[in-house]
């Protein structure tokens, strides 16, 4: 016979409670202002483009992304034009967490904005609905199924953040860090935004993508760059200066001299090939 051990470790000092849900469906909360709470909320984006503003950063956002604000930090989103933000805000109270997990809350502080892998995305977007559904067409259990829920949400972000599997040998860090560069390579990246992204020192993510990955994270976002050039080349009537535009360079010279390094032909010649 099996017995089950109830007395499991617990990351909660009390259960937090959902004060607020907010469904965001056509950008409107661009409208909203500057919001400060005093609670942490938590903010899912499940659709659009837009641009997340707090403490003097301008941090892009699409589907895929979770925003998790502190107490009292003043954040602002704004949809870009034609692609409205879409997405679940969640206010929450009484979130306590043991002193083990606090380094969660302290990271978050830093840096707000998690890329969610997509399963951990397709999870917390279904919890995130759930609780949207359960709240604005309550029956019977619909607060302890909230709770549970709400419980849930928290113990997998601090599941993403605090201990990051690996998937074919790579980990989440790394992953997190290589799919970020992919959608954003032609964005003027640093070694250090990206860092803050995946809540580790440049050092390290340095270290750990380069034996995970093959290169550096800055040498990853040059050859996104070279191979996105590399389809325009081939697959446009763009000029090379505009190429060089839309990959992320602004000096066209400088955009030649480095393709010629990494393909041994400029541009010009890769396209007549």
């Amino acid at each position: 016979m099996t017995t089950v051990n109830t007395q499991r470790p617990t990351i909660f000092l009390g259960t937090p409670s959902l004060l607020s849900v907010t469904r965001i469906e056509d950008g409107s909360i661009s409208m909203n202002g500057p919001q400060q709470s005093e609670m942490m909320e938590l903010l899912l984006v499940q659709g659009g483009r837009g641009t997340i503003r707090f403490d003097q950063q301008a941090i892009p956002i699409k589907e895929g992304y979770l925003a998790v604000y502190q107490p009292g930090i003043l954040h602002i989103e704004q949809s870009a034009c034609h692609y409205p933000l879409k997405g679940i805000s969640l206010l929450i109270g009484n979130l306590r967490l043991q002193y083990t997990t606090l380094n969660i809350q302290m990271a978050m502080a830093g840096h707000p904005v998690i890329y969610l892998h997509h399963q951990n995305y397709d999870i917390l977007s279904r919890y995130f609905t759930e609780i949207h559904f359960e709240h604005q067409t309550p029956g019977i259990g619909s607060s302890e199924l909230i709770s549970f829920l709400l419980q849930s949400i928290i113990i997998h972000l601090t599941r993403i953040i605090s201990t990051p599997p690996k998937t074919n040998g790579i980990s989440v860090i790394s992953r997190t860090a290589r799919d970020y560069i992919k959608e954003n390579y032609a964005r003027d990246l640093t070694l250090g935004a990206i860092a803050s992204l995946v809540f580790v020192s440049p050092y390290y993510l340095a270290h750990i993508f380069k034996a995970e990955i093959g290169m550096s994270p800055i040498q990853y976002v040059i050859k996104c760059r070279i191979d996105a050039a590399k389809r325009m080349l081939a697959d446009t009537r763009l000029s090379v200066s505009e190429i060089a535009c839309l990959v992320g360079y602004s000096n066209a010279n400088y955009f030649n001299i480095l393709f010629k390094k990494i393909t041994g032909e400029t541009p010009g010649k890769f396209r007549k090939a």
